[in-house]
């Protein structure tokens, strides 16, 4: 219910944040909030913050302020960094959670989705805004308690968030699984045993599994006993495998996470990864191959196209992260998993 909330990760503040690691794993661009995040609510540049712009700039990152302030506010602050040694951007007005502003922060960067990182304060603009954007959210502690009445009850709000946030992370650390989602024909079991190896971990993929334990393929199965006799051995599949797997890939087949129940199994189990894909990329992996357990229909092409609209929102509230498949090869999406598991 709150994950969309979640930040990936969290840090005690802008300034103990391991730079050189996030470099190492491949990120170029850090989009920063202000108020806060930097420096105190209103303050102007110091010499903490001209410091780190100069160390993040040798390192050879681009960086971007993202401020909801209007521009006398932010333009105050970008004239005291603006100083030989430190390159970076800035926007004002910036409407978070707003995914406009996130885009064009990265648009100026030359940077992308996959190689950029946003730091913040606050969960309901900041964190939320770059989770909608598809971009690796960073918390941080805000700098100075003494905040503005209206802040005040959002933080109030906010702790309810980090509770469950905390909560739910503790248990899947207790797993530590990784469980790929994403419609069939993305590349989830070629990925996750790729991954799998690479992280020396056991793969399973379900819709193997189940064919293995009722002697049919998910096809045929669908075909004999309809779907709900289908997905109710998934469910107990998934509940099984949230009492016993331990360090395990789960390539989850495409309609588990369609059920409530499931996303909430599933989220529990481990760190769940949408491997996203476009219809163009799903559609030729998927025309040749009758064995998927829905498309005995005569218009699957109508059929794949319908479910990869409805499974789409499912997906996105199960996941904790989103991985860009399009254009990219089984090495290079397993790669991509690894780098943003840290």
């Amino acid at each position: 219910m709150f994950h969309r909330f979640y930040p990936a990760e969290m840090a005690e503040s802008s300034y103990s944040i391991d730079y050189e690691e996030l470099y190492r794993q491949g990120y170029r661009g850090l989009i920063y909030d202000i108020d806060n995040t930097l420096v105190e609510h209103g303050a102007d540049a110091n010499s903490e913050v001209i410091e780190l712009f100069r160390r993040l700039n040798k390192i050879g990152f681009r960086i971007c302020l993202l401020s909801n302030n209007q521009a006398p506010r932010v333009r105050r602050f970008y004239r005291g960094v603006n100083i030989p040694g430190v390159h970076l951007h800035y926007i004002f007005d910036a409407h978070k959670p707003s995914r406009k502003s996130y885009r064009k922060a990265m648009r100026i960067m030359r940077t992308n989705k996959r190689n950029t990182v946003f730091i913040g304060d606050q969960i309901f603009t900041d964190i939320y805004g770059a989770n909608r954007a598809g971009i690796r959210s960073m918390l941080v502690k805000p700098i100075n308690k003494n905040e503005e009445i209206q802040i005040v009850l959002k933080r109030r709000l906010e702790r309810i968030i980090m509770h469950f946030y905390k909560k739910e992370k503790l248990e899947r650390m207790k797993h530590g699984n990784i469980v790929l989602i994403g419609f069939d024909g993305c590349g989830k079991y070629e990925i996750g045993k790729l991954l799998a190896e690479r992280c020396n971990m056991d793969f399973l993929d379900t819709n193997e599994t189940l064919a293995e334990k009722l002697g049919k393929d998910p096809s045929e199965i669908m075909k004999e006993h309809g779907e709900d006799y289908f997905r109710e051995a998934e469910y107990e599949l998934v509940c099984h495998l949230g009492r016993k797997a331990k360090r395990m890939v789960i390539s989850a087949g495409g309609g588990i996470p369609t059920s409530v129940i499931n996303q909430k199994k599933l989220r529990q189990m481990g760190e769940v990864i949408y491997l996203k894909a476009k219809a163009e990329t799903i559609l030729p992996a998927l025309r040749a191959d009758s064995s998927r357990p829905f498309f005995y229909s005569n218009n699957r092409e109508d059929e794949i196209m319908r479910l990869i609209g409805e499974r789409n929102f499912a997906y996105q509230v199960t996941c904790h992260k989103v991985v860009n498949v399009d254009d990219h090869s089984v090495s290079e999406n397993a790669a991509e998993i690894q780098r943003i598991m840290g």
